[in-house]
Parts: structure tokens; sequence; C-alpha cells
């Protein structure tokens, strides 16, 4: 006797398992299986027509998986070439994290709706790639490089131009183990260290082998960092636009409204704000209203699938 119910029972389990299937999805394969598996006995269609259980399998399927693509890739491929025909897509990364957590509640409220860029090496670091995980948030490592300002230190975990080959590599696998499960990475500070073209080589090569993308901070204008992602094939992605350089709530509302100006006009737009409390809550505060506005709010990672670079 052809045995479907528990066909479609193990099927369901693996997608489960192996795919990002979506709860509604997986909740419908339940009840069909369930159901079948009280009727088995008395069904006709299960002992006589086994080839419409198949197609009917078949076109679920292909139903779902034309939609899981579309949904997270080919809406992306298609904004590449018409934007206007998208929403407009934003990003939110929050630099600075990991020296304390007086902000992370304001943080959690932003959900999976922003990337955590996390410093190496600080009290505070697992923690909040823990939250992140837990928000289902990006979480990229926030890596201290030299600045040209004496006055300024990026702090544990800094790598410098002065630094040996091996120490600079060390140095670098040492920052990247101490924020696990990092999707990407940036800098923090580098305003002269991003303009070092042996240190970047050094870093980027080991990225790539890593098979993470780099994100510019634009500290600098004199960044090295986008000619040598072309040279050598890593992913690379650079901020548009600082929210909080004042980070007073009247500033980072004005830098919001740029944005959704940058969105509007190329497609996409890229921003950069601080583990500070008032950028948190204007964040908390604008971006229910910029959904509400018809604007995406996306991960580094979709950015990268709609980038031609």
């Amino acid at each position: 006797m052809y045995c479907g119910a528990p066909f479609l029972w193990d099927v369901a389990m693996r997608l489960k398992r192996e795919m990002e299937f979506t709860p509604l999805v997986f909740l419908y394969f339940c009840t069909i299986s369930i159901s079948m598996s009280e009727h088995q006995e008395s069904s006709k269609l299960l002992r006589t027509s086994p080839r419409v259980l198949w197609a009917i399998l078949w076109i679920m399927l292909l139903v779902w998986g034309g939609c899981w693509f579309f949904q997270n890739y080919g809406k992306f491929w298609v904004h590449r070439i018409a934007p206007k025909l998208f929403k407009p897509k934003i990003v939110f990364v929050i630099d600075d994290i990991g020296e304390h957590e007086k902000f992370k509640n304001e943080l959690a409220k932003l959900g999976s709706k922003v990337t955590y860029a996390i410093l190496p090496l600080r009290d505070f670091s697992m923690y909040f790639n823990a939250q992140g995980k837990r928000m289902h948030a990006d979480v990229i490592l926030h890596l201290p490089l030299e600045t040209v300002h004496a006055d300024q230190f990026p702090g544990q975990g800094l790598i410098t131009g002065e630094m040996s080959d091996d120490e600079i590599l060390s140095g670098l696998k040492r920052d990247l183990a101490s924020v696990p499960g990092h999707v990407g990475v940036n800098n923090h500070m580098g305003s002269k260290g991003t303009s070092d073209r042996h240190l970047m080589t050094i870093i980027l090569q080991e990225l790539k082998r890593e098979k993470l993308f780099f994100f510019d901070s634009h500290s600098t204008s004199k960044s090295v960092a986008p000619e040598i992602c072309h040279a050598i094939g890593l992913p690379f992605l650079k901020c548009g636009i600082f929210l909080d350089n004042d980070n007073s709530v009247k500033a980072v509302k004005a830098q919001l409204v740029e944005l959704r100006r940058i969105a509007r006009d190329q497609g996409t737009a890229v921003a950069i704000g601080h583990y500070r409390k008032n950028t948190l809550d204007v964040l908390a505060e604008e971006i229910p209203q910029l959904e509400k506005e018809g604007f995406e709010i996306i991960s580094l990672r979709n950015v990268l699938k709609i980038q031609t670079d």
C-alpha cells in the first residue's frame, strides 16, 4: 500500500531542518500529513491515486520554492536593474557595541532591523553577540584600526601597520574569534589604517579566505579598501551617511530625512549610528514610520545581493 502521510511528514521535517522553512508553510505541511495519517486506512485517494498526491506535493513545493527564491534573491536582482519598481531600501548599522550594557534594552527593541557592529575583546562583546543572535540581527566585527588623530585610541584589539605580517594575522584572528557568528567586518576608527595598503591587503585577503565581506565605515576618503576588495574579489560595502556625529535627537532626525532622500534617489542607503541612547531611541521611533512610508529595512548581506560591484 502507498503510504503518503509518513512521506509528507518526512519531507516537511527535512525542509524545516535544512531550509528556512516559513512557519505558515510548515504548519500547512504538518496539518496535511496529520490529516492524511488519521484517514489513511479509509482514503481511496491514498490507495489508488499516488500520482495525484505526488503532483500536489510537487506543485506546493514549486510554489513555495519560487516565493522563497524571489523573497531572498530575485527581488534584489530585479531591484538592481529597476530600483524604482521596488520599495527604497535602508540599512542601519550600530557601531561601538560591547563596552557596556547600559542601553541593551534600547538596542533589543530594534530587533533584527539593525546590524550589530561589535568591538572585540570587550567586557560585553560576547553578551551582545548572543543578544544579536536572539534578535536574529546580523553581527559583524567592529575592527579597531589606527587613526590619524593622536588623541584618539581605538582600544583593545587594535591592529597597526607597524606590526609584522604574522602579528597582523594573529591579531585579526584573535579579534574575529572574540565575536563568533560574524558575517562581515567593518573598521572602528581607522583613518590611518584603512589608507595603509600593505596592512589592508593582509586583512582583506584573510577576510576573503574566511568568506566574509568588508564594510568600510569611510572614516577617510583615502581608504584603499575599495580598490583592494575589487582586485581580490572580496564583497565590499561603504557607509553612505552617519546619523549621529551630532547626537542630539533633532540632529539624528535631520540625518534620517537626508537618508530618506538618498534611499529614494539611489534605491538603497546605508547608515551608521552608534551605541548611544538618543540614536537608539530615535530609531525605535522612526523605523516603524519609515516602513509605513514605504521603505524596506534590510541587512548588509541583502545589499550585497543588489549591488553590481
